[in-house]
């Protein structure tokens, strides 16, 4: 049970005598730069009785002048924390569930919230500048209209999560959110609602922004992005420039780890999300005009569900023209292929006839690269989609450092002086699960289209990958769930990773 006595008798407390989990969770409230010596000037709160605010209250106000305080623990759920916020400015709060509690209109400067549930709060109109949370979750919790100038959110302890989060309208000028894909750094849920926030010079490049519709009237000046991010920005209020980041500012600088960055002007910015708009359409559909569907198995490939047969139905058409172009391709084959074709009436059947005939038609492509002995090409994760007349000039080549250091995965192809191909990579995934791509001698396979090399231990063949102009597209990702074990002997990957398409990033 509380009592205040027992409260303060922590308030000298060295943080020496707590278990070791919990002087991590303390040793965090120290303030970036502060001395070790400062420690002694901290009034150490046992609050792990506490349900009541008005409890917390009074041991704030009966902790040692000059103190700063450092409140441990306390439960309380549901609860109106207006009257203890006014004696936390600077305080520092450790492992507190602050579960749906009030903290509407509160001033609190400078608050720090180590390994706290601030979950479903409500903070709207709260202001809290310069102020940090560690490990925080602040699932649900809305911080409509609130004043965050300065706040750092910093994710530790697989903690902080930012699912239904709502950040509209708040001032989060020069804010910072350090979020990575490694379990001390991931942000769950890390797209929150920055609809008319203020962003200005604020670093949200470890953020997702996956939801275009959540970033509207968002104010971007002298703000730090993810590349990756920009396809979002287009209904945001760009009013200076952008830095762009390969990843967030570590917590604690490291040259080592610092992000590989490039500023762009706003008339630049919007220049490249414009582009990456247009670029990133989807296409969903085939290539004729379903308004004109004739047949019925036009009228099957224009079935609302059917998208893959669109796709397949689009890129057979789109790999027939480059055929013809090249001056190859047998019009009475893909007359009878046609014909085929008509008597089809299911997907299943539509499908495998477009899968037998893509292949046909890319082995007759030919293999898509020629590398001379020794000679090299690398491609990166295609993060940004940009038209290709924009993969040139004096912008394309600022940005391009960028988008390489960002990039999840890379493969390099080099040439065998038997005219195989050598290819090796990477790639990472989801709680840094890692890929690993290493074939000593891929050929082109003119009956599959995809180039493929030979297990040693089984003698089968694999296709692997096939280039497309400066693409490279992969037969298998690598995943378990969808690699035959065969491919395994070149390609494979942790449960959360991937090889996907990539680009060869070089300026043109």
């Amino acid at each position: 049970m509380f009592t205040l006595a027992a409260a303060l008798s922590l308030a000298v407390q060295s943080p020496d005598q707590e278990d070791a989990a919990e002087l991590e969770a303390i040793e965090a409230c120290a303030l970036p730069g502060e001395a070790p010596g400062a420690r002694a000037k901290w009034a150490i709160i046992d609050a792990r009785a506490m349900t009541s605010p008005a409890d917390l209250a009074a041991a704030l106000r009966a902790a040692p002048a000059g103190h700063r305080r450092i409140v441990r623990g306390g439960s309380f759920q549901g609860a109106d924390m207006r009257e203890p916020a006014a004696l936390l400015a600077n305080a520092c709060l450790v492992s507190t569930d602050l579960d749906s509690t009030n903290w509407e209109n509160t001033i609190v400067p400078g608050l720090r919230l180590v390994r706290v549930a601030l979950t479903n709060a409500k903070a709207t109109g709260a202001r809290w500048s310069w102020g940090s949370m560690l490990g925080t979750n602040l699932a649900g919790t809305d911080f409509t209209g609130a004043d965050l100038y300065g706040i750092r959110f910093v994710s530790a302890w697989q903690g902080a999560d930012f699912g239904e989060v709502s950040f509209r309208a708040a001032n989060l000028t020069d804010a910072t959110f350090a979020c990575g894909i490694t379990v001390d750094e991931w942000c769950i849920n890390a797209a929150p609602d920055l609809t008319d926030a203020d962003l200005t010079g604020a670093d949200i490049s470890g953020l997702g922004l996956w939801d275009a519709q959540m970033n509207l009237g968002a104010t971007l000046n002298t703000t730090t992005v993810s590349p990756r991010s920009l396809v979002n920005l287009g209904g945001a209020r760009i009013t200076g420039p952008l830095r762009l980041a390969s990843h967030f500012t570590p917590t604690y600088p490291d040259p080592q780890y610092a992000p590989v960055t490039a500023t762009v002007s706003a008339e630049e910015a919007r220049t490249i999300i414009n582009g990456t708009l247009a670029a990133s359409a989807e296409v969903d559909r085939p290539s004729f005009d379903c308004a004109k569907a004739a047949t019925p198995v036009e009228t099957m490939i224009c079935d609302e569900e059917e998208y893959v047969l669109r796709r397949y139905d689009l890129e057979l058409a789109e790999v027939w023209r480059d055929l013809r172009a090249a001056g190859k391709g047998d019009l009475a084959a893909q007359r009878r292929w046609l014909k085929s074709r008509a008597a089809c009436a299911d997907r299943a059947c539509l499908s495998d006839l477009y899968e037998a005939r893509l292949a046909v038609l890319r082995g007759q492509l030919g293999p898509g690269i020629a590398l001379a002995p020794g000679q090299s090409v690398t491609y990166h994760g295609r993060l940004l989609p940009l038209p290709e007349a924009m993969r040139s000039g004096a912008l394309y080549e600022r940005i391009v450092p960028v988008l390489i250091d960002a990039s999840d995965q890379s493969v390099t192809l080099t040439g065998n002086p038997d005219g195989s191909i050598a290819a090796t990579g990477s790639a990472i995934g989801g709680n840094a699960h890692m890929c690993d791509l290493g074939v000593e001698a891929a050929r082109f396979d003119r009956a599959t289209g995809w180039w493929s090399a030979v297990s040693a231990e089984t003698g089968v063949k694999v296709p692997l990958f096939r280039i497309e102009g400066r693409r490279i597209l992969f037969r298998y990702s690598g995943n378990l769930g969808g690699t035959p074990e065969e491919a395994g002997e070149f390609i494979s990957c942790g449960a959360r990773a991937g090889f996907a398409d990539g680009l060869d990033l070089t300026p043109r």
